[in-house]
């Protein structure tokens, strides 16, 4: 018979339970976008990475943001589900108006300010998930919304937002969007700029002015 030295495992179990408690942050690393040692150090200097990627589709781009955000992943997913609030922060955004929720899930228009003199809307479904303990999703994808004419809409759209709390207070962001805004008609280009990668940069750091303009003022935006 083989005998179990019980010293060993008593030894063996509390540093097991410590690995366990102070690696609940690293957990989430799988997560995490991959980023180039020079993409990092910006990122932690307070930059933020803008990448266009390949798109599957046949017209319209890709392009993610990452960057971070000083405020705790549930603090970030109440602000960014808040979704009527967005014009109070969101430059580019006229008005939200929430059509219908179901669970999680909710259909929402967005109504963007004039542009060269042409207001685009859309339709989308969005919904929150919690992959992780700190880690959360929010992903959107374009439906039809009826009565809308080419011009009044846009080609499509959809992405996500992924929060990835590394710490107390600070979070990895990553704001991933495929647009499409045709059609465009001639002479105005500056559409595809607004609803492009200007855009992007624009909801992303203003998204950051909020969350954290909330946490130096101690709001909770944990309703």
């Amino acid at each position: 018979m083989k005998l179990i030295n019980l010293r060993n495992i008593v030894v063996l179990v509390p540093i097991a339970l410590f690995i366990m408690t102070s690696s609940s942050y690293t957990q989430t690393s799988i997560y995490n976008p991959m980023l180039s040692a020079q993409e990092k150090q910006s990122i932690e200097s307070g930059d933020i990475i803008m990448r266009e990627l390949d798109t599957k589709q046949s017209k319209g781009q890709t392009i993610e943001t990452i960057g971070l955000i000083m405020a705790p992943g549930d603090s970030l997913v109440h602000l960014l589900t808040d979704y009527e609030a967005y014009p109070e922060f969101m430059s580019a955004v006229d008005d939200i108006e929430v059509v219908d929720t179901t669970g999680a899930e909710s259909t929402i228009n967005y109504i963007l300010k004039p542009m060269l003199g042409l207001t685009k809307k859309y339709r989308i479904k969005i919904a929150p998930v919690k992959l992780d303990e700190q880690v959360w999703k929010i992903e959107w994808y374009m439906v039809n919304w009826p009565g809308l004419t080419p011009l009044e809409t846009i080609g499509d759209t959809q992405g996500y937002w992924l929060i990835i709390e590394q710490a107390e207070n600070r979070s990895l962001v990553q704001y991933y969007v495929y647009s499409d805004p045709s059609p465009v008609p001639f002479g105005l280009r500056g559409i595809v700029d607004a609803l492009g990668r200007d855009s992007i940069e624009d909801v992303f750091n203003e998204t950051r002015v909020k969350a954290e303009g909330m946490m130096d003022n101690h709001e909770n935006p944990i309703k």
